[in-house]
């Protein structure tokens, strides 16, 4: 008999087309895991449902670790139920005079005996899968996991993946059978009721489960007769060509599912799925999920009747729904090769291939035309040209401007594909009208803003943009405003151009020309004649005095005199250095900088200069020094915080403090009861602000702390206000 069985659950495994793995324990997943992550770990879930009958109520359950699974079978379950009257709960009794376990050896050879199944590959012996697993007593590979490293973590992972095959054959096993279920230890069965009356159950372990910490399940029910319907939805299905694709919302109740489908307008149907369909998820509270199948043996056009069953906890199937669909042709005829049509007189003509053999469902074509490869191409011919056609005369075309075709290539169910879009060059000899200037100007920098009059042309491209530094010189050009595709340059109005402006030439001169679509040039535009701006920079600014204290340095000074003076910035650098670095901007009138980016005991140096609304900048200031001095005053941590954690007996400080520009450490002073503080520990890291402490040696009760800073370079702050815990 145990041959027979694993060989059915060979066959089972194989069958199984959907499995993904969720691994909820987490502990396995690194070999580096700390206490907090191995107690995560060890805590688990006992899920419990029930439905209800009018004389009945069934209830199911399972865990939610293996692990669990292997100290169940030991320990078994107990199962309460309490009566809810008017809101209150009464008085939990025991529904069973001992712990609900998987049968034993003889209980299933019992039962095997008396039911004999046959070896039909096609089936799935669930109760053999149940037997397998539910009378060996696996060892748990977690057990003693915190005392484990290195290779032997490997071989329990191992162990450990073993064991999560085994639990999921465990559950689908119960899901799937009744017996698999009350074999396994899974099920209960409570006739001892009475409908309309409310009752709460719950459910845990018989025993101690070691190391793991296991909720209590718990369910409210009320007795009543068990609603067949509850698992309908809507079955949506995508006729595609030669499959068809059913979807439907997913129900946490539902495990598995089943596809049936007729041929014959729903006298009879034939289940699709070999096994039952699977999806794993990694929670049952995610909401809007959907289950879907996919049948790829159909005809098209043949309509197909199918219904779609859920399989429940409870080990019964229950209709989800029922539709019917058919595949189509969705499979668009070959794509027409479209050559770059004629622009002949006031017409153009198309001409366009296809294959040697065109599709047989081939019904015809439409011609689309729009100004761009990127536009919606409408329909020219508002009825469709015949299959047979391979030309056609446009005489709409737009005459000054852009005309690109596609051909639609349609079958008899709607399909369309598409040729490539074609460009048609028009015969034009005529360019645009002489263009227009609006205004030039130049700033300080030596930056031209050109703005022109736009052109009216329908087909205009673009514009030229020339320069010279004489009107009776030669003119060059340096910009282009057309070229690439993706841009609109016809509606570009505004150039930009550097000049130099170390030159005794008082202007410089613009001219345009613009283009259409043909290339064809129109005259040029008047010469407009930019005027350089004045180059002359201003006064620089005066230091007038320097003081300096323990965290700043700042400086009194005479602003610039020139009128069109912006904005000052002033500059330092350390006492000794050649290169200035400028510090911030000053406003035209500010009289006073201070800076506070500095180190004590250090020589900085100090100057100033101004930036003129041309951009122009005065000589530097006469620079002055400057040395920040420290007063052996460090300030001291603020926000002191403790708290003590009696699960690890351990006691945490936290505190601010701001980043200063200077090394200190922290140290730690700590008393117990009524002595005084004394100093406890020393933190060389000055970037942590906690601390973990301990050691409690001195026993239990009130232990008091306080945290001093000192500088490396002799300076302290005060000792901060005491903090205090208890340790019990």
């Amino acid at each position: 008999m145990r041959i027979i069985i694993i060989i059915i659950v060979f066959i089972f495994s194989m069958q199984i087309t959907a499995f993904s793995q969720q691994d909820d324990e987490g502990i396995l997943q690194n070999d580096n895991f700390n206490e907090n992550e191995l107690n995560e770990g060890l805590k688990a879930k006992l899920g419990l449902t029930a439905r209800t009958y009018s004389d009945s109520v069934i209830l199911r359950w399972s865990v939610s670790k293996p692990g669990i699974w292997i100290k169940s079978k030991e320990l078994g379950f107990t199962i309460e139920r309490a009566s809810i009257l008017n809101g209150s709960t009464g008085e939990f009794k025991p529904l069973s005079d001992s712990s609900i376990k998987p049968w034993n050896e003889a209980q299933w050879s019992s039962f095997f005996d008396s039911n004999p199944r046959s070896l039909d590959p096609k089936q799935i012996n669930y109760e053999g899968i149940a037997y397998l697993f539910g009378v060996n007593n696996d060892e748990d590979p977690e057990s003693g996991l915190e005392k484990l490293n290195g290779d032997e973590l490997k071989e329990i992972k191992q162990k450990k993946s073993k064991l999560d095959w085994q639990f999921l054959s465990v559950l689908l096993s119960a899901n799937n059978s009744r017996v698999a279920a009350e074999g396994l230890g899974l099920r209960f069965v409570d006739k001892n009721v009475k409908e309309g009356e409310k009752y709460v159950y719950r459910i845990f372990l018989s025993g101690d489960p070691g190391d793991y910490m296991v909720d209590t399940g718990k369910i409210d029910v009320t007795i009543e007769n068990f609603n067949n319907n509850f698992a309908n939805s809507e079955i949506t299905p995508a006729e595609n060509d030669q499959s068809i694709g059913l979807s439907w919302k997913a129900n946490n109740q539902l495990t598995t599912y089943n596809v049936e489908r007729s041929d014959d307008n729903g006298k009879t149907y034939t289940k699709l799925n070999k096994a039952p369909l699977l999806t794993m998820r990694p929670s049952l509270d995610v909401t809007d999920l959907m289950e879907g199948y996919l049948d790829t043996n159909i005809i098209n056009y043949k309509p197909y009747k199918y219904k779609i069953f859920g399989t429940t906890a409870f080990a019964d199937e229950v209709l989800i729904g029922e539709v019917t669909a058919m595949g189509r042709d969705r499979t668009p005829p070959e794509a027409p090769f479209l050559p770059q049509p004629k622009h002949i007189d006031n017409e153009i003509k198309l001409i366009w291939e296809m294959g040697n053999s065109p599709a047989k469902d081939l019904a015809g074509f439409y011609i689309g035309r729009d100004t761009s490869t990127s536009g919606d191409f409408k329909n020219l011919n508002t009825t469709m040209l015949p299959s047979s056609a391979r030309e056609f005369i446009d005489k709409s075309f737009l005459h000054e401007g852009s005309n690109y075709y596609i051909v639609r290539a349609v079958d008899t169910a709607g399909n369309v594909s598409l040729s490539y879009p074609a460009y048609v060059a028009l015969n034009d000899t005529t360019p645009p009208v002489r263009p227009d200037w609006v205004s030039g100007k130049m700033d300080s920098n030596g930056v031209v803003t050109l703005t022109i009059k736009q052109n009216t042309e329908k087909d205009l491209m673009g514009y030229r943009i020339l320069s010279s530094n004489s009107p009776e010189h030669e003119f060059a050009s340096i910009f282009e405003s057309f070229g690439e595709d993706t841009i609109d340059y016809t509606t570009i109005t505004e150039f930009k151009d550097t000049v130099s402006l170390e030159t005794t030439t008082k202007y410089s001169y613009y001219t345009f020309t613009a283009l259409d679509n043909r290339f064809n040039e129109s005259q040029q535009s008047e010469i407009l004649a930019v005027p350089r701006p004045d180059i002359i920079a201003p006064v620089p600014p005066v230091v007038t005095d320097v003081s300096v204290n323990d965290n700043s340095v700042t400086l009194l000074f005479a602003p610039s005199s020139s009128e069109d003076v912006k904005y000052q910035v002033a500059f330092k650098r350390l006492n000794g250095d050649e290169k200035w670095d400028s510090v911030t901007s000053l406003k035209s009138n500010d009289s006073v900088f201070t800076d506070k980016n500095v180190k004590q005991n250090t020589m900085y140096e100090y100057t100033l200069l101004a930036v003129d609304s041309s951009g122009l900048r005065s000589e530097y200031a006469f620079p002055v020094t400057g040395r920040p001095y420290f007063t052996g005053v460090m300030p001291g941590i603020s926000d002191l915080k403790a708290s003590y954690d009696a699960s690890s007996n351990t006691a945490k400080l936290t505190w601010r403090y701001e980043v200063m520009n200077k090394e200190f450490n922290f140290c730690i002073y700590r008393s117990y009861k009524e002595n005084g503080l004394t100093k406890y520990s020393y933190l060389e890291n000055s970037s942590s602000r906690e601390f973990a402490d301990k050691e409690f040696n001195k026993g239990k009760g009130n232990y008091s702390y306080a945290i001093k800073v000192f500088a490396k370079d002799g300076g302290e702050s005060k000792l901060s206000n005491p903090v205090m815990i208890l340790v019990k």
